[in-house]
């Protein structure tokens, strides 16, 4: 990674998550966001309604996520502001070493008070996402689905699709 790249954090699914099938969970994530149409055992088309739970929960909790880093953005800064930055009586052997190791020190624990923030805000997102699977109930599964799987929870079935709701941050 860039030393300059902007820092960021990503929630959702990745490559690696996969059903015990071998099938990619992000897969079925987006047919269940989109929904689908695919081809039932006896050749008969079966339609999976859209069921849009990252759209949803990213429209209810977008404000929220956004304040929550800001905060803790602003509150790094607050104590970094706060704290000091040179050493008394420390010697130096050139004012250009030490503007650079100040530089340094604080590009770095800007990147680790960024990084601490992105962390906390992935695990909000997170649970965000993994909540709004939990409680999506419409449209409801098609009586066939509800035997199979036997109750009506359209996002349920394994635990995999909540289970695999996962968060990364990239600084």
């Amino acid at each position: 990674m860039s030393f300059s790249q902007t820092p960021a954090v990503k929630a959702g699914f990745f490559k690696t998550d996969r059903e015990a099938d071998g099938t990619p969970v992000a897969s079925i994530a987006a047919v269940q966001e989109f929904g689908a149409v695919v081809q039932g055992r006896v050749g008969h088309p079966i339609v999976i309604p859209p069921r849009p739970f990252l759209r949803q929960t990213i429209a209810r909790c977008r404000n929220a996520w956004v304040r929550q880093l800001a905060d803790a953005l602003r509150a790094s800064l607050r104590t970094r502001a706060g704290t000091s930055s040179g050493g008394a009586g420390a010697t130096q052997s050139s004012s250009e070493n030490l503007q650079n190791f100040k530089t340094l020190l604080k590009t770095l624990t800007a990147r680790a008070s960024t990084s601490q923030a992105l962390t906390a805000l992935g695990h909000s997102m997170q649970a965000d996402i993994t909540d709004t699977i939990r409680q999506t109930h419409t449209p409801p599964n098609a009586p066939s689905t509800v035997r199979h799987k036997g109750f009506d929870n359209p996002l349920v079935e394994t635990g995999t699709l909540q289970n695999s709701v996962s968060f990364q941050v990239d600084t």
